[in-house]
């Protein structure tokens, strides 16, 4: 259980992405490797974001970074970039914790944007035993060493087998004061101490720093193929998870009323019945998006029954929709659409409906379909006295 010690504090992140990974030997730095639909530093970002007393993540890069903007598109809302990387990993961390602001009081976990499939629990264990022991000046993820260990020579040739007991192997995220972490830094550095995490900094200045249990799977990328073990412990995480939703709609033709479809407003005697602007093609394809993000259905958001949706414009439904299947992740793919009616041609008008259509998804008309057909004078649709579209819209994980 918190305290309110606990609870009061303020909790920070700080994502060292500065350098290249040239041992995976990429045209990139590997944090912009794509696991799936995402690449390697949205997957870590997003990991330690979800951590929920994690107020402020700042994603720590190069000043000369020509990859991040575009996934930082893709970060949570409590992240941000800072361009303020140095040339060791040591003067990355400085210059990040003096940049973000943060007061000299405020944690911050330190974490590799090499290390994607980091739990929140993990990191939700880290605080409790850091913030509930007085004795420590911070913490440490970390994994006990169970291979056996060996020290060798130049020529890699065995000279001891080193006792494993009492020996871990140091992870991230890594968890100390700003004002603790920046000071230890600047004295390490200035005496030429080799660092090779936060923790051998502040070691440096002779503070306890405590080794919390960590899980194996958060592993780091480091070498080619790291990356496909990765993959396989964020499980769909790591693949271009895809939905298809099919929507349908009819309504009946009566006198008196505008045609809309396709948002268009098109000559004819009689328009569609409805509670809104009666659109069947819109309302057909806006249920397909709400189909593929399991958002249930029209009726469900925009129930006739309630008088603000008189006479909407079901474009404005649409675009509603699509941004809340963005909210949930889902980005528009593709789309087809068919609209069967015996009267008016829908030729003349098909170019424009499109467009239309395309851009009320935010996609290009290039990935919108739009088919016409009648019945053949089947039915009441045949017999001119009511209008139906069916659509499928394909979508996939942002």
């Amino acid at each position: 259980m918190e305290t309110p010690a606990m609870t009061s504090v303020r909790m920070t992140a700080l994502v060292c992405a500065a350098g290249v990974g040239a041992r995976m030997g990429l045209d990139r730095p590997k944090q912009y490797l794509r696991l799936g639909s995402r690449t390697m530093l949205e997957h870590t970002v997003h990991a330690i974001a979800s951590v929920e007393r994690v107020d402020d993540v700042v994603v720590v890069v190069s000043a000369e970074d020509a990859y991040v903007d575009e996934a930082a598109a893709h970060f949570p809302a409590k992240a941000r970039v800072l361009k303020v990387g140095g040339a060791t990993r040591a003067e990355t961390v400085q210059n990040g914790i003096a940049a973000a602001g943060w007061p000299a009081d405020a944690w911050v976990l330190v974490h590799d944007a090499a290390r994607p499939c980091l739990r929140a629990a993990e990191v939700d264990h880290l605080i409790d035993e850091v913030l509930g022991d007085d004795a420590v000046a911070g913490g440490i993820l970390a994994l006990p060493m169970t291979d056996t260990v060996k020290r060798t020579d130049e020529r890699r040739r065995i000279l001891e087998t080193v006792p494993r007991k009492d020996l871990w192997r140091a992870a991230t995220p890594q968890l100390f004061r700003a004002g603790v972490l920046s000071e230890a830094l600047s004295a390490a550095q200035a005496a030429g101490a080799e660092l090779t995490d936060e923790a051998s900094a502040v070691e440096h200045l002779g503070l306890a720093v405590k080794v919390v249990s960590g899980r194996p799977t958060n592993l780091k990328v480091t070498h080619p193929g790291d990356e496909r073990i990765a993959g396989l412990i964020l499980g769909d995480a790591a693949v271009m998870p895809i939905r298809v939703g099919q929507g349908y709609d009819s309504h009946r033709l009566v006198e008196g009323r505008p045609l809309i479809l396709g948002g268009i407003e098109i000559p004819f005697e009689k328009g569609l019945d409805g509670h809104s602007d009666a659109d069947v093609l819109l309302h057909a394809v806006t249920d397909a998006v709400l189909g593929a993000a399991a958002l249930g259905d029209i009726g469900r958001h925009f129930p006739p029954s309630d008088p603000k949706w008189k006479g909407a414009d079901s474009g404005k439904l649409l675009e509603a929709v699509v941004r809340l299947a963005k909210e949930k992740g889902w980005s528009v793919v593709n789309a087809d659409a068919t609209l069967v009616c015996e009267r008016p041609k829908i030729a003349p008008h098909a170019e424009k409906m499109r467009g239309n259509v395309a851009r009320l998804l935010g996609v290009s008309p290039e990935v919108v379909n739009l088919k016409a057909k009648t019945n053949e004078k089947m039915d009441d649709v045949g017999r001119e006295a009511g209008m139906m579209a069916h659509a499928v819209v394909l979508m996939c994980r942002m």
